[in-house]
């Protein structure tokens, strides 16, 4: 059987999120079947609830809980660290166009770089801080 050479479907899901063993991460929502077992397996922790935050995956329903999402997680995130909106994909019950999310980063700092499929209901974007706008590593967050 001849393999591809962009075939990443030996990817798992949480790899293709970045999570990192040792992160402090909080997923909220309804983000589909075994991704909160796969994460915490892979932190080899538990996820958090509070305090600052290496990564977080967020399922939103709308552009409106979306900026919700931004008020509340933004504050905690590390400056580099990453915000995962998981949103239905499109010809789902409640699908959200990802690309309306993204004015809303902006206007908290945050920008997206990268999109997947976490299923075949759901995908997500990606939301970091900009290099430029990162702190040096002992600075405090604003």
């Amino acid at each position: 059987m001849a393999q591809a050479t962009t075939d990443y479907s030996h990817r798992s899901v949480v790899q293709k999120l970045g999570v990192k063993p040792d992160e402090r991460v909080e997923i909220t929502g309804d983000v589909g079947t075994g991704l909160r077992r796969d994460v915490k397996g892979v932190l080899g922790r538990g996820l958090v609830r509070s305090g600052e935050l290496d990564g977080a995956i967020v399922a939103v329903q709308s552009v409106e809980e979306a900026e919700e999402v931004f008020d509340s997680y933004r504050p905690r995130l590390r400056d580099t660290g990453y915000l995962w909106l998981i949103t239905p994909k499109r010809g789902q019950e409640g699908y959200v166009n990802q690309m309306a999310l993204v004015p809303g980063g902006k206007r908290r700092g945050l920008i997206d770089n990268k999109t997947c499929s976490i299923d075949d209901e759901r995908s997500g974007i990606r939301f970091v801080v900009p290099r430029a706008l990162r702190g040096g590593a002992d600075s405090a967050a604003a």
